[in-house]
């Protein structure tokens, strides 16, 4: 099971950098609970696609899940838990990059033989850089 979940990892990981909303989406169960970033609270993968993943990932690059943790539950095993922290770069509002890092949590439980996103959390870190690569004190 810590095999299939980081191959769902880096399945997850190819769909954000390519902006691919439909990979992305079997990725995910219909009825996922999530925060974000941006969008806060989201109820269902329809909602997570439109006010988070829409926002946030045409603006980013070389997003990467840095040293997963694993923990592979139930008997047989049928779920995974995923602590994670990431990175990647932020493009601003004046065409600039920066560096974005944050952390992860992920649920993942095998339904019908696949292996599902249930729960997501991802967050940045405090302090992240501003839109512009100047003086702005807007932020994504």
């Amino acid at each position: 099971m810590n095999d299939k979940a980081l191959e769902w990892l880096r399945q997850w990981e190819h769909a954000i950098n390519a902006a691919d909303f439909a990979a992305a989406r079997f990725l995910f169960s219909p009825d996922v609970i999530s925060f974000g970033t941006l969008a806060g609270a989201t109820t269902g993968v329809d909602e997570l696609e439109t006010r988070q993943w829409r926002k946030v990932w045409p603006t980013l690059k070389d997003f990467r899940f840095d040293n997963p943790l694993i923990l592979v539950t139930g008997e047989p095993a049928s779920s995974a838990i995923i602590v994670s922290r990431w990175h990647s770069k932020g493009k601003t509002v004046d065409g600039g990059w920066y560096d974005r890092k944050g952390r992860a949590t992920l649920l993942l439980k095998l339904e019908n033989n696949l292996l599902l996103c249930c729960h997501s959390h991802l967050s940045m870190d405090h302090g992240i850089p501003p839109l512009q690569s100047n003086s702005s004190n807007q932020r994504i």
